[in-house]
């Protein structure tokens, strides 16, 4: 007579029970037990192993260049519109290039803050206010889940007083000399009339 088993564990059995014939099957069935909790706990790990296989790898990402960089400094009164700062990056391989631009008040591409919403290749700095500011951008290649980037050189950008502050600032000084100046006479009238003042009364004692 011939059997066709359909499941592992039963050919296990059968094949245990045949073992165990003079004890009986149940101490067989427990050793099949023990069989299949080894078998599912190693084909669990060949499957974690193969899911950590399906990951996807990080792929290399060349570094890229900058064909257009920033350099020099530019000079503007207070809300004049400046020009826009222009850079261009380029890779040798199929990455995307991003852009971030940063402002620093000190002259070096690091430890800047970052600008919101500057992320093209072209930047436009603000005028609004006085002072001098320098501005980078660092342009990323992106592939998949990996990047690499480039920081670019500085720009000076300097923010100066408009011309009607200007005049404001010089009036403004003039009339303080101007004062100083009239003070300066009175308290020579004052002196020169005390003087005056002084010799007349010697002159009437000596002739008294």
């Amino acid at each position: 007579m011939k059997y066709k088993w359909l499941k592992k564990g039963f050919v296990l059995a059968a094949a245990v029970c045949l073992t165990f014939a003079v004890t009986g099957c149940e101490k067989g069935g427990e050793v099949v037990d023990t069989v299949l909790e080894k078998t599912n706990l190693k084909e669990q790990d060949q499957t974690e192993q193969e899911t950590e296989e399906e990951t996807v790898p990080e792929v290399e990402v060349a570094k890229p260049e900058f064909t257009t960089n920033l350099s020099g400094s530019a000079t503007y009164k207070k809300g004049e519109k400046a020009e826009p700062l222009k850079v261009e990056a380029k890779t040798s391989d199929s990455g995307k290039i991003t852009y971030q631009w940063y402002s620093s008040q000190t002259n070096t591409n690091g430890g800047g803050t970052l600008i919101e919403g500057a992320t093209e290749s072209t930047y436009t700095p603000p005028t609004n206010k006085e002072g001098t500011m320098y501005y980078y951008v660092v342009a990323t290649s992106t592939i998949e889940q990996s990047t690499n980037g480039v920081t670019s050189e500085t720009a000076e950008i300097v923010v100066s007083a408009d011309d009607a502050e200007s005049q404001d600032q010089n009036s403004e000084e003039e009339s303080k000399s101007e004062e100083n100046t009239s003070d300066s006479t009175d308290q020579g009238s004052e002196s020169e009339n005390t003087k005056s003042e002084n010799t007349k009364t010697e002159d009437t004692k000596a002739a008294q």
